[in-house]
């Protein structure tokens, strides 16, 4: 069931077996997973229920429902990023790019010899991702629906000997329609809210969206459950006069790596070793974009359809992206007549990102009502986004383009192979650099010490007890790759562990 929050009229107090903040990749799992096994379970999401029947492909108006803050969120420090969350329900997963990869095995081994984790292996969590594969219908792109933007990079790419493949996604029946970030129209991304939010209704889930939580309640060293108010108005941004108490034996946390140590911060959790909003890993990411004589059509087709992963030892990665002119206009690197030219040439554009596994890291400060995110890129960082512009730009040539468009600022474009040296000799800083980034992690890092993480193996906050956080913020570091996949598959295996214990959480 789920219950629109704007339209509740009086204040609600029910009791549950198991509460969830957040309804994205890490709550809607969890909530299927516990309702199946009997649990009553409640989630609050604090955005709103959209469906296909609204998303009608008008990238603004679908950024103001379902993005936080519209997608302003961004970063502070040596330069700033964008940092688009998603605040509907479903979370992320309703507005992603649906690309899905298994936690990479080096990065688990890397948790297992620099932070303690002894219980998480590959091997653990393979049933969990296949299981998650299975209910997201996760497949390999067709060469036929990654449109030209992505062939073309392919194409350049394998003339030059660099290795990539298809992206796996969580698709069924996709159709090409080059909106991933705004909402599927068919219903073909396999997103929360077509998938686990479904199924766990069908075991007596209920949902409340447009449900702001702000107190977690707790008593003797235990989570009991949560308060917070309904929000109304169109986009849901203002504050209803209604609120909600749920009271639970077992009190989730899934409001994302930015959101989650904001919530537990607000309740004091973490002071004993103040590593709450602490770590944060972004994944940062650019793109280069290259000028082609013929007709691309790079709307057309899934946006990040392909990866190139040659460099992924160097913690480098390429994946596709594409944007409509409306948002692709405010995110270019250039200014004036210099946009106009581009935006005239749209259809003969393509556009591929660069992703970095950052060894830079940030912070997560409460101040007021919105998070502060401070995050400085260090110099080992700014020198792999130096290398990876350059190999996607030698991949473009490769492919035929007469011009490439880097993300450097100051640096309007390559015309040639020959130029392409500007790059190795620009006197490269931070903040000449045009970055986003997607994937948020670690506030809330996992470990085996109390001094160091925030929860221990199993999701539970050292601090107090039954309560868990289930989502990117546990990661101790970055994947490398998209999250999704990684914070569904933990969802599942904590799920497990909360039933596993329940007679003990119970007592």
């Amino acid at each position: 069931m789920i219950i629109d929050g704007r339209k509740v009229e009086k204040n609600i107090k029910i009791d549950a077996d198991v509460v969830i903040i957040g309804s994205g990749a890490g709550g809607a799992p969890a909530a299927y997973r516990l309702a199946k096994n009997g649990k009553k379970v409640v989630v609050v999401e604090e955005g709103g229920h959209f469906t296909k029947n609204v998303f009608n492909g008008d990238s603004y108006e679908m950024v103001k429902l379902m993005y936080r803050d519209a997608g302003s969120v961004l970063t502070l420090g040596n330069t700033g990023i964008l940092l688009p969350l998603g605040r509907t329900l479903g979370g992320t997963t309703t507005i992603n790019s649906g690309t899905m990869f298994r936690t990479p095995n080096e990065v688990i081994d890397e948790w297992r010899r620099d932070y303690g984790i002894k219980t998480i292996t590959s091997d653990l969590l393979k049933p969990y991702f296949e299981e998650v594969e299975e209910i997201t219908h996760t497949m390999e792109v067709p060469w036929e629906l990654m449109g030209r933007n992505n062939q073309l990079f392919a194409e350049g790419a394998q003339k030059l000997g660099l290795h990539g493949f298809p992206l796996k996604r969580n698709m069924k029946d996709c159709k090409g329609s080059g909106v991933c970030p705004f909402g599927c129209p068919e219903d073909a991304k396999q997103a929360m809210h077509v998938t686990y939010i479904p199924r766990s209704e069908q075991y007596g889930a209920i949902y409340y969206t447009y449900a702001h939580a702000e107190k977690i309640i707790i008593k003797n060293s235990r989570a009991i459950g949560i308060k917070g108010h309904f929000m109304k108005g169109k986009y849901g941004v203002e504050k209803s006069i209604y609120t909600f108490e749920i009271r639970a034996t077992v009190v989730i946390v899934s409001a994302g790596a930015i959101y989650t140590p904001v919530i537990l911060k607000r309740n004091g959790i973490g002071r004993h070793n103040n590593m709450v909003g602490k770590n944060l890993r972004i994944h940062p990411a650019a793109k280069v974009m290259g000028y082609f004589d013929e007709e691309l059509s790079s709307w057309y087709g899934i946006p990040q359809a392909y990866c190139v992963d040659e460099f992924a030892d160097e913690w480098i990665i390429f994946e596709g992206f594409w944007l409509p002119p409306s948002m692709l206009s405010i995110a270019l690197p250039s200014f004036g007549k210099d946009i106009k030219k581009m935006m005239l040439d749209y259809n003969h554009l393509a556009g591929f990102g660069i992703m970095v596994h950052d060894s830079s890291s940030g912070m997560v400060k409460v101040a007021g009502e919105t998070p502060l995110l401070f995050y400085n890129m260090n110099k080992e960082d700014l020198e792999k986004f130096r290398k990876a512009i350059r190999i996607a730009s030698e991949v473009y040539f490769a492919a035929g383009a007469k011009k490439i468009y880097p993300p450097i600022f100051s640096l309007e474009s390559i015309n040639s192979p020959s130029q392409l040296s500007k790059i190795d000799t620009i006197k490269l800083k931070p903040d000449m650099l045009e970055l986003s980034a997607f994937h948020p992690m670690g506030t809330a890092r996992m470990g085996s010490d109390p001094k160091e993480a925030v929860v221990n193996e199993e999701l539970e906050t050292f601090d107090v007890n039954n309560l868990f956080v289930i989502d990117a913020s546990i990661f101790p570091t970055s994947l490398g790759v998209n999250p999704q996949e990684s914070i569904m598959a933990f969802s599942s295996y904590a799920a497990d562990r909360i039933i596993a214990r329940w007679d003990s959480l119970s007592r």
